[in-house]
């Protein structure tokens, strides 16, 4: 009986401490507050807009060729001869003035040729004067002859008629006869002296007039021994030199102008046409009324020409000379040539050199402004669309039309708006109707404006 009422107790006391712990576990459960309820806050995205906003863009573009003289002058032996003298500018690099003389030609021959030609002018004018005299003389002298003629043919009518009387004889008939065919004779030849005279004055006015013109040539020729130069100029080779027996025709040097550098740029045909968008003009025919220098005028493309070599950084400005007439097959791009005039003039010693021949120069060319064009930042456009933010700083997705590109922006033909709020963040994920909270970036909207008017340096 004491053993159950052990085993009893051994029982109750494990199930008591059980009962114990449910007892707290479910009072706790019930003392336990349920879980607090929140209200659920859409959260905003920040990202960086700007203000888009029409403007006046400068359309330009950039391109790079090599230096070319506006100008090349060959000098070239115009007659054949020894240089006897040479002057000291006359040396590969050196600038030479218009109009001195680079090289002397013995002009000997040349004088005595000059000297020859007028000695036979002399001459022919003599011989000419000479002819005027003489037939003025047989003038004179057919005036005296054809009187004599009538007195012979009036004695000799008068024989005849006593000869037919029978109170002459026929011997002083015939001697009548005789003297009145004699100076009819006299007539005669002085008649065809008189004939000849005009054409033999023609071929001395012929040969005169031959002899002027040799004399001329003499004169060219004895100019022609002093080579002189045409404009002004750097000399690039020389070919020559004193004492060396040169001909005609021989190449004695080579030079460049300094007057006009010309740069030919190759520019990408959408570039150009980029240039060409504010041109207003309706086509007109360029064979026309249009020439070079009114084809520049409409166009109306400034030109900067910069050198960029060592550390230098140089700019010039220029002027549109003419566009090339062919396309690069290579590269499908337009050359357009551009003008600098008198860098030699504008050369600063260490600061500013000259544009010499084969220096690798970029070239930045501006067309007219397009009006009120919407101008984006690159990093803006997804593919053909980009986004904004409405109203309510909600995503919005637009697709937009491009009508140009230039280097760091796009201009929007169609699609957007002035005024509306463009997302320049790269934002991933870009969900339409997401809240936004946009912040402007005043620097970027600047760098823009300023890159789109063409106050920026062109990158």
């Amino acid at each position: 009986m004491k053993t159950k009422y052990i085993n009893i107790l051994k029982r109750l006391l494990i199930i008591v401490p059980i009962v114990i712990a449910i007892a707290i576990v479910g009072g706790l459960v019930r003392a336990k507050k349920g879980p607090e309820k929140l209200d659920l806050k859409e959260k905003a995205s920040a990202v960086r807009v700007i203000r888009t906003q029409a403007m006046n863009v400068i359309p330009r573009a950039t391109g790079y060729g090599y230096v070319q003289p506006g100008q090349t002058w060959q000098a070239v032996a115009e007659v054949s001869g020894k240089i006897t003298e040479v002057s000291l500018v006359f040396k590969k690099g050196s600038l030479c003035k218009q109009g001195i003389t680079l090289i002397r030609i013995d002009p000997t021959k040349y004088r005595l040729a000059i000297a020859q030609n007028e000695a036979n002018i002399q001459s022919i004018r003599a011989q000419i004067a000479e002819l005027d005299v003489q037939e003025q003389n047989y003038k004179a002298l057919l005036e005296i002859e054809e009187k004599s003629l009538a007195l012979s043919k009036k004695e000799l009518n008068r024989k005849k008629t006593l000869f037919q009387k029978n109170t002459i004889a026929a011997s002083q008939y015939d001697q009548q006869m005789v003297a009145y065919y004699s100076q009819l004779t006299k007539v005669q030849n002085l008649k065809n002296s008189l004939n000849i005279i005009p054409a033999n004055r023609k071929s001395l006015k012929a040969n005169l007039e031959l002899s002027q013109v040799k004399l001329e040539d003499a004169k060219l020729d004895l100019g022609y021994t002093e080579i002189k130069v045409p404009f002004d100029c750097r000399i690039t080779e020389v070919k020559v030199e004193q004492a060396q027996f040169v001909q005609k025709g021989q190449v004695i040097a080579l030079a460049d102008a300094t007057k006009t550098a010309e740069i030919t740029a190759q520019i990408p045909i959408s570039k150009m046409m980029g240039l060409m968008k504010s041109v207003d003009r309706p086509p007109v025919s360029v064979f026309g009324e249009m020439d070079t220098a009114r084809l520049r005028e409409i166009i109306g493309i400034q030109a900067l020409v910069r050198l960029k070599s060592g550390g230098i950084s140089v700019e010039w400005n220029a002027t549109l000379a003419r566009i090339d007439a062919t396309i690069d097959p290579q590269t499908r791009t337009v050359g357009v040539i551009v003008a600098v005039t008198d860098s030699y003039q504008k050369m600063v010693f260490g600061k500013r050199p000259p544009l010499v021949r084969n220096m690798f120069c970029e070239v930045e060319l501006k067309g007219r402004a397009i009006a009120d064009t919407l101008v984006i930042p690159r990093s803006a456009l997804h593919e053909d669309h980009v986004y904004v933010a409405d109203s309510e700083n909600r995503l919005k997705r637009k697709e937009v039309a491009l009508d140009f590109s230039q280097s760091n922006f796009y201009a929007i033909r169609e699609g957007l708006s002035p005024g509306e709020q463009l997302i320049v963040s790269d934002l991933i994920p870009a969900i339409e109707g997401m809240l936004l909270a946009p912040k402007t970036d005043e620097k970027l909207e600047k760098k823009l404006m300023t890159e789109a008017t063409g106050d920026a340096t062109l990158r």
